[in-house]
C-alpha cells in the first residue's frame, strides 16, 4: 500500500504540471499470465512492475471524455466553424450560380417575348390595312374611320412598347419619369377598349364597360395610364379560355376613382398571389405554354400606379377567373 500511495503522489505531480483535473483511483490488480505467443496480457491502463513476481498496478479515471471534451472544445467549437463557414460558402455559390443561370434564361426570353410583343400592334395595323383593302372599306367612311383609329392607337401603343423596352432601366433605378397632365380615366378606358377591338373579335371576347359616376378626372401621366390599362386587358384577355368575358367597372367614390378589370380566365393559386407584382415573375401554367409575354407586365402596373399616389389589389380564384382592382386618387371636380 505504501508503494501505491508513493505511485499516487507522483501521478498527482504529474497531473497538476499538466494542468489537468480529474478524479482517478490506483490499486493493485492480479497480473495476468503472458499470451500464447509470449507478449503481455495486460490492458492499456496496467502497469507490471518486477520481473520475477511481477506486481499490476491499474489506473482508473473518473469522466475522462468529459474533460478531454472540455480541454477540445475550442478547437472542437473552432472546426465547426470553419465548417459552417464553407457550408455558407457553397450555398452562397450555388445560390448566386443558379440565379445567374434563371437570370440568362429570363434574358432569353425577354429577347424572345419582347419580340413578340412589338410584332403583335403590327400585325393588327396590318390586319386593319388589309380589312380596309379587302372589303372596299375605303368607300365607307364609318368603316374607314374606324380602321385608322385602331391603325393610330396600335401605333401609338407601338410606340410605348418601344419606349418601355428602352426604359426597363427604370426598375432598377426605381424611377419612374411622370408627365402629369389631367385626364379623364374613363376616356383613356374606351380609347384602349376601342384600340383592341380586332384582338376582342379575334379571340370572341365580350367586353363590358360600366361606369358608375359622371366624372373620373384624375391627374397622371397619360402615355403610362394607358399603358396600365392596356396591360390589364391584355392580361384578361391573355389567360381567359373559350368565349372570355372581360368586365371593367369605373366607380367613383369621394376621393378616389376605382378601376376593376374582371375576367373568366384560368385565375392565379393563392401560392403565386402575392408574387405575380415581382418584376420578371410569370405564373407557371403547364396547359399554357402558349401565352406570350415577360414577366413586366404587371410589375409596370404596380409601378405606376404607386407612383400615382394609388393602389392595386388582385382577387383570383384558380380556375374562375381574376379581378384586378386599381385605387387612383380624384382631381377636384368641376363645379
Amino acid at each position: 500500500m505504501y508503494f501505491i500511495a508513493e505511485i499516487d503522489d507522483r501521478f498527482r505531480l504529474q497531473l497538476k504540471k499538466a494542468k489537468f483535473n480529474v478524479n482517478y483511483t490506483i490499486k493493485q490488480v492480479k497480473t495476468k499470465p503472458p499470451k500464447e505467443d509470449g507478449s503481455p496480457n495486460w490492458e492499456r491502463n496496467e502497469v507490471p512492475v518486477g520481473f520475477a513476481n511481477p506486481v499490476t498496478y491499474r489506473l482508473d479515471v473518473e469522466d475522462a471524455t468529459a474533460h478531454l471534451l472540455k480541454k477540445l472544445s475550442p478547437q472542437i467549437l473552432f472546426s465547426l466553424f470553419l465548417v459552417a463557414l464553407t457550408v455558407f460558402s457553397f450555398w452562397i455559390l450555388i445560390k448566386n450560380l443558379l440565379r445567374q443561370q434563371r437570370l440568362t434564361v429570363l434574358k432569353n426570353d425577354f429577347v424572345n417575348n419582347v419580340t413578340h410583343e412589338l410584332k403583335t400592334p403590327i400585325a393588327t395595323v396590318s390586319v386593319a390595312i388589309e380589312a380596309l383593302k379587302s372589303f372596299n372599306a375605303m368607300n365607307d367612311e364609318q368603316r374607314r374611320k374606324e380602321y385608322l383609329e385602331i391603325s393610330g392607337n396600335e401605333l401609338k401603343r407601338l410606340n410605348m412598347l418601344v419606349d418601355r423596352v428602352l426604359k426597363i432601366s427604370m426598375f432598377e433605378k426605381k424611377e419612374l419619369e411622370l408627365k402629369t397632365e389631367p385626364l379623364l380615366l374613363d376616356a383613356v378606358v374606351k380609347e384602349v377598349v376601342q384600340s383592341m377591338h380586332l384582338q376582342f373579335e379575334k379571340q370572341g371576347a365580350q367586353v363590358d364597360v360600366q361606369l358608375d359616376g359622371s366624372h373620373f378626372g384624375m391627374s397622371g401621366d397619360k402615355m403610362h395610364i394607358t399603358s396600365v390599362v392596356y396591360n390589364l386587358l391584355d392580361n384578361a384577355l391573355k389567360y381567359s379560355r373559350e368565349s372570355p368575358l372581360i368586365q371593367i367597372g369605373l366607380h367613383q367614390k369621394e376621393a378616389e376613382i376605382v378601376l376593376t378589370v374582371k375576367d373568366n380566365g384560368i385565375g392565379i393559386s393563392p401560392v403565386y398571389r402575392s408574387k405575380i407584382f415581382d418584376k420578371f415573375f410569370r405564373v407557371p401554367h403547364g396547359d399554357r405554354h402558349d401565352v406570350k409575354g415577360y414577366g413586366l407586365g404587371l410589375s409596370y402596373v404596380a409601378q405606376v400606379v404607386k407612383e400615382h399616389n394609388g393602389r392595386i389589389e388582385v382577387a383570383s380564384e384558380e380556375g374562375k377567373g381574376s379581378t384586378f382592382t386599381v385605387h387612383f386618387p380624384v382631381v377636384n371636380r368641376p363645379s
